[in-house]
């Protein structure tokens, strides 16, 4: 029996969305959390290019270890993470270089929230679907 059709890359598609929106809020998390770092300059994920699989990597960031006394990288988070420098604030009163807009963030982070919800009670319904399909439609 033939199974390649019967998922039709909904799951894996939702679990890389999945992925993608928990790297994503560990980024904007990061950025709040370095709110008051004098010339901190905010990143951000590249979720959009990630998800179509369009990122050009000329224009990444890339993560290094730049003193042997920093938190070694995990070499799987770090060859899927795609950042690039978010773009700073039109105006802003700060004169110590940081380039974190709270009030943007904070919207980002509400709107990465919702979707990451919205993608796990999708792949939820989904399972759910299956598993009443295994047992003939009973509960």
């Amino acid at each position: 029996m033939r199974t390649n059709g019967l998922f039709r890359d909904t799951i894996s598609l939702l679990e890389r969305s999945l992925n993608i929106r928990s790297q994503q809020h560990r980024v904007l998390s990061s950025n709040i959390a370095n709110l008051d770092t004098p010339n901190y300059k905010a990143v951000e994920l590249a979720v959009e290019e990630d998800i179509t699989g369009s990122q050009n990597s000329a224009s990444s960031i890339q993560l290094v270890q730049t003193q042997p006394g920093h938190l070694p990288l995990k070499h799987d988070i770090a060859g899927h993470l795609k950042l690039k420098a978010a773009k700073p604030p039109e105006f802003s009163l700060r004169g110590d270089g940081n380039t974190v807009d709270l009030d943007r963030t904070m919207g980002e982070l509400a709107e990465n929230t919702l979707l990451y919800k919205t993608a796990a009670q999708l792949i939820s319904r989904k399972f759910s679907g299956l598993k009443s399909a295994i047992r003939g439609g009973n509960k």
